[in-house]
């Protein structure tokens, strides 16, 4: 009994691992999440150390999978919105967070490690700006501008997937890394985090991250906002003038969103159960479309979540996403409210990050975005498997040391 005992401590503490090493990984390659990912679900069916921690949001996200495969049913062109049924491969990224990440110890563990890895990300990013813009000082050419057509990248394949991982990350470590003693060694690294925020010239995750700043802020005593306030206001300052140089550049370029808008809600209009189909959003366009410059902007998706579900899937499906979200911020809110400061904080970051993600996603179709995707939920859904810290706090920090 004893030896089967400590071989199951072991296969939890290795799933643990590799959970951590899956959504380290998500920052650095999609490739490689997905591997390490397919083989920890293997490794946990094999297993299975440990029940299942099933979310609070596990029926709506069953009845948005439900509405998804409705809406390929009977799309004029189901094999062209089959990727849309293989993101659902990716949505156990939350059930290993809720089921691994079970002590404080393995919460300072995880947030260690993908803290350091988005901070490697940033520097990385930060050198990719500077190399750029002495390009950009010297041929002038709006494709060199860094700020604008060849922003900072890290190590994604494009800066709206980089920039909304950092942000996401971002969101998620200020409260913890601000309130709890144990997590402030990681102030700097998130520092550097919020510097690659702002050299990535997204908007959208400007927005985002702003928001999630705001949700933490209604938490954070005021000593430790105006701690925060002061240096990314200093920041700020200190680049006002790249700031104010992508802004006008976007005004002189012009905006295109209020077009998605309008075409997507036409899409709507016209199919509201099921949607034009998944990922048919692009062969519809130009039949929707009333301007005549196709050719100047990508259209691939309509820039932002709720359109795009809704337009694609339908109401029935938009709906089990927002009631998916709401279920979110509902868990927790509650859970904000525990005395352990621990449950606390990680629920404040998740609320932050859920809060980013939803700002962020009304300027940029991030539910989309693979690896946006794994790291939001493995982050909201790991206050999940702190449910026995609220009941038993000193039993759950004193579980198996990973």
């Amino acid at each position: 009994m004893i030896e089967s005992a400590t071989m199951t401590d072991q296969s939890d503490i290795w799933l643990f691992r590799l959970s951590v090493a899956t959504v380290a990984s998500v920052l650095v390659s999609i490739a490689a999440a997905q591997i390490l990912l397919t083989i920890t679900l293997i490794a946990w069916a094999w297993l299975r150390p440990r029940r299942i921690q099933w979310p609070g949001y596990t029926l709506p996200l069953a009845v948005f999978m439900a509405t998804t495969i409705l809406a390929l049913a009977v799309s004029p062109d189901p094999s062209s919105g089959i990727g849309a049924i293989k993101k659902f491969l990716l949505f156990p990224m939350g059930l290993l967070a809720a089921t691994f990440i079970t002590s404080e110890d393995r919460i300072r563990k995880t947030l260690t490690a993908v803290v350091a890895v988005a901070a490697v990300a940033g520097v990385v990013a930060i050198v990719q700006f500077g190399m750029q813009y002495l390009v950009y000082r010297s041929t002038g050419d709006l494709t060199d501008d860094p700020t604008i057509l060849a922003r900072a990248t890290g190590f994604m394949g494009h800066w709206m997937t980089f920039s909304g991982l950092e942000m996401l990350v971002w969101c998620g470590a200020l409260p913890l890394t601000l309130s709890l003693r144990p997590l402030r060694r990681l102030l700097p690294f998130v520092g550097l985090i919020g510097v690659a925020l702002l050299i990535s010239f997204t908007r959208s995750v400007w927005l985002g991250s702003a928001a999630g700043v705001a949700i933490a802020a209604l938490y954070l005593p005021l000593r430790t906002l105006l701690r925060l306030l002061v240096p990314l206001v200093g920041v700020g300052i200190v680049a006002s003038g790249l700031i104010w140089h992508r802004l006008s550049m976007s005004f002189l370029l012009g905006g295109f969103r209020l077009e998605m808008l309008d075409v997507g809600l036409r899409m709507i209009r016209d199919h509201p159960l099921f949607g034009v189909g998944p990922k048919r959003v692009y062969a519809e366009f130009p039949a929707y479309y009333l301007g005549n410059n196709l050719q100047n902007f990508y259209y691939g998706h309509l820039h932002n979540n709720f359109i795009q579900i809704g337009a694609e899937r339908g109401l029935l499906c938009l709906a089990a996403f927002v009631w998916l979200l709401a279920q979110l911020a509902l868990d927790l809110r509650r859970r904000a409210r525990s005395p352990n400061p621990t449950v606390k904080w990680l629920a404040v970051g998740g609320l932050s990050v859920l809060g980013g993600f939803v700002v962020a996603g009304l300027f940029e179709y991030n539910f989309g975005d693979s690896e946006v995707l794994m790291l939001f939920l493995f982050l909201v859904s790991m206050s999940y498997g702190l449910a026995q810290l609220e009941s038993d706090p000193v039993a759950a920090a004193s579980g198996p040391i990973a």
